[in-house]
């Protein structure tokens, strides 16, 4: 095995690894805390009634079921053609790494050692290709993560705030940006402090998931591939959605694990 060859296999361990950490522990583990700790906090300092309490549960378990069922749904579906055999198609070829042929969007990944319809791109988080049967469930990822952390942000503002006097919180956030600042403000670290970190965090998903769902939704509508943006836009944006989200796009939309078949008759390019 070469240097390079073991650089990447270790690579593709080290992505095996994340993806789970991120699916058992990381996005759970988000949840618990928020319930566990912030509520907590922020109900005995704000003493709100009990329908802002039930709302703001059905909320977080709404965006909880969201973003961690379009993820599971991202990685068990990923539209690969292991063990299947296609026929020849107009514009197609044929794959001598999976012995079969291939329609003409579907191409081979070689982090995932197969062939995927319709492929868009490989995603290091997921551990996966996003293509034609998972397009769906990455977009609403994005989607629902962009949401839950500007919700989430809101009420952690108030929780890290509170464990501040006067201008505490804003000298924390510019000590963990600029940690040559220490030296001019003596401050022991705290639990306090990682809280603020964990907050600066939250923010930073806000922006990272707003970029990446901007991106690939305008590829969406515009009826293209994540290496294609930059070619023209292809049929109806409507069509184009219907293509991604399925006929039952309305359900889709609000629950990850609603069967809202893609219409590959009408989609010949996959």
């Amino acid at each position: 095995m070469t240097r390079h060859q073991f650089l990447y296999k270790l690579f593709y361990i080290f992505e095996k690894v994340h993806c789970h950490v991120m699916v058992l522990f990381s996005t759970p583990g988000f949840l618990i805390f928020e319930m566990s700790v912030v509520r907590p906090a922020l109900i005995e300092i704000y003493k709100p009634g009990i329908a802002k309490q039930c709302l703001h549960i059905f909320l977080c378990m709404f965006c909880f079921i969201n973003v961690t069922g379009n993820m599971m749904m991202s990685i068990y579906n990923d539209g690969n053609l292991k063990n299947k055999r296609l026929k020849p198609t107009e514009g197609g070829d044929y794959c001598k790494l999976c012995e079969t042929y291939r329609p003409p969007k579907a191409w081979h990944c070689r982090r995932c050692n197969v062939c995927i319809l319709r492929r868009d791109h490989h995603c290091f988080f997921f551990s996966r290709c996003i293509g034609l049967y998972n397009r769906r469930y990455y977009l609403l990822y994005l989607a629902y993560m962009h949401i839950t952390m500007i919700y989430s942000s809101y009420y952690n503002y108030y929780f890290v705030s509170s464990k501040f006097k006067d201008h505490g919180f804003f000298l924390a956030v510019l000590r963990i940006l600029n940690p040559v600042l220490r030296f001019f403000i003596p401050e022991p670290m705290a639990t306090k402090d990682l809280y603020v970190l964990l907050f600066l965090f939250n923010v930073g998903l806000i922006a990272w998931s707003a970029v990446l769902f901007r991106f690939h939704m305008r590829n969406t509508i515009r009826g293209v591939t994540a290496h294609e943006h930059r070619d023209p836009a292809k049929n109806n944006w409507r069509d184009n959605l219907i293509s991604v989200f399925g006929r039952r796009w309305y359900f889709a939309i609000v629950w990850p694990f609603v069967d809202s078949p893609v219409d590959v008759e009408t989609n010949k390019e996959y």
